[in-house]
């Protein structure tokens, strides 16, 4: 009888015992799970709305070429208003870009600008003489989740720009095949900043330079001490038509280190084929 006890009590143990791992074994797989959990691998992002008023783009116009610029990277995207035409609520076609608020630049901020342009993209048959119709947008974010952005609200940019070209660019370098800027950055404040991103914008046309401040200011040796000299090219005959006198250029800068933003954005007009064209993307006040 008391051989039969001891076999019982040592089967209720390792009946006991093998529960008990059974348990720990089951919670171990149940927290790999969760380590593994996709969305903690997802990236926080931004979300840049923008709303297009079309009541005040001609009905002849079919698509539109978007270009936007937040958090040193540019996005763009074509807009086929035929093909999105359900989309449209009261005349006002709403689209949403996400950036990432972090990237190997920079983080978002709220003082950070941005800019955001579209413009009318033509057939290859009709390309237009004059400014090609166009709107632009630019401001600070004012919210590190998300900011709203309006085009074509109001033409105004669009008739500064005609009116500039009429009086002043109508006729004139007719054989011009380059428009050149040259995007100024003031880095007197910036410390020990490391990587930049710059852009350049121009008739729906964009190029970005991801720049090592320290070398870059190395090899300028010149005058300008620490303003950053950024030129870029651009052929003037693009898919929205030919780049004009009048039309409107982004400079932008964005870099960990800048101060008191990140991300600073400023706008020109367009004024000349052959000097080319500058723009001071920091304290422009200051920097004219």
């Amino acid at each position: 009888m008391t051989h039969s006890l001891i076999i019982f009590s040592i089967s209720l143990l390792s009946i006991a015992i093998i529960s008990t791992l059974g348990v720990v074994d089951a919670t171990t797989e149940n927290n790999n799970g969760n380590d593994n959990d996709n969305t903690k691998n997802e990236k926080e992002t931004l979300k840049l709305q923008i709303k297009l008023n079309l009541n005040n783009v001609a009905k002849g116009v079919q698509k539109l070429k978007l270009v936007a610029y937040v958090n040193g990277e540019a996005k763009e995207q074509v807009i086929d208003l035929l093909k999105d035409k359900s989309q449209i609520k009261n005349n006002i076609l709403v689209i949403n870009l996400n950036y990432d608020k972090s990237n190997e630049i920079s983080s978002i901020i709220t003082t950070d600008q941005y800019f955001v342009c579209a413009y009318a993209l033509k057939d290859k048959s009709s390309v237009p003489k004059g400014i090609s119709f166009y709107d632009c947008d630019e401001g600070n974010i004012g919210s590190a989740d998300s900011a709203t952005a309006h085009l074509f609200k109001t033409l105004n940019k669009y008739n500064e720009s005609v009116t500039f070209y009429k009086l002043n660019g109508e006729g004139k370098n007719p054989l011009a095949k380059e428009v050149k800027l040259n995007i100024k950055v003031p880095l007197d404040d910036a410390g020990d900043a490391g990587k930049i991103n710059v852009v350049g914008m121009v008739g729906g046309e964009y190029k970005v330079e991801t720049i090592n401040v320290e070398e870059a200011l190395d090899k300028q040796k010149n005058s300008d001490g620490d303003i950053l000299d950024v030129p870029f090219v651009f052929n003037r005959t693009t898919e929205v038509g030919e780049i004009q006198l009048g039309d409107k250029f982004f400079g932008c800068v964005t870099g960990e280190e800048l101060s008191p933003q990140h991300s600073h954005c400023e706008k020109r007009t367009l004024k000349d084929f052959e000097k080319g064209n500058q723009v001071y993307s920091r304290k422009d006040n200051n920097f004219k």
